[in-house]
């Protein structure tokens, strides 16, 4: 189990931290910043998989083995945890991790392709924050 403050701000704040640096980078035309922006979209991507992994996304309490299951729905998709909400997104999130870390790496060995694949996870990283900001107000 992992606090609600953590599962919600760390991702934000990596996806503010490696769009804006990205593109600065693009901006100046500094190629490092544009590494930087990608390698932070990566271990955001990382960090996703650890919680996947590790299941900190489930919530305490939330099904009790000892009672038994009459048939009928544990919940209703209104009364969904956090938790269960937010799932999607840290699967987008380590799907966006591989992304970057395919345009990272191509942007390391000068190939032009860099550019499309640093576009495309930005994209999809603000869709992503935009996604979290959409389960938060609900």
């Amino acid at each position: 189990m992992i606090s609600n403050y953590t599962i919600i701000t760390i991702p934000q704040w990596a996806i503010f931290a490696g769009i804006t640096v990205m593109i600065y980078g693009w901006f100046e035309k500094k190629r490092i910043f544009g590494r930087i922006g990608a390698g932070i979209l990566v271990l955001l991507g990382l960090y996703a998989g650890w919680i996947l992994w590790t299941g900190s996304l489930v919530p305490e309490g939330v099904l009790d083995t000892t009672d038994p299951l009459g048939g009928e729905e544990l919940f209703s998709p209104d009364e969904l945890p956090l938790e269960g909400r937010l799932l999607p997104h840290y699967w987008g999130m380590l799907l966006n991790g591989g992304i970057a870390l395919i345009a990272l790496v191509a942007d390391l060995t000068r190939k032009k392709s860099a550019l499309m694949l640093k576009i495309i996870a930005g994209s999809l990283a603000l869709v992503i924050f935009f996604l979290m900001m959409g389960v938060m107000k609900a």
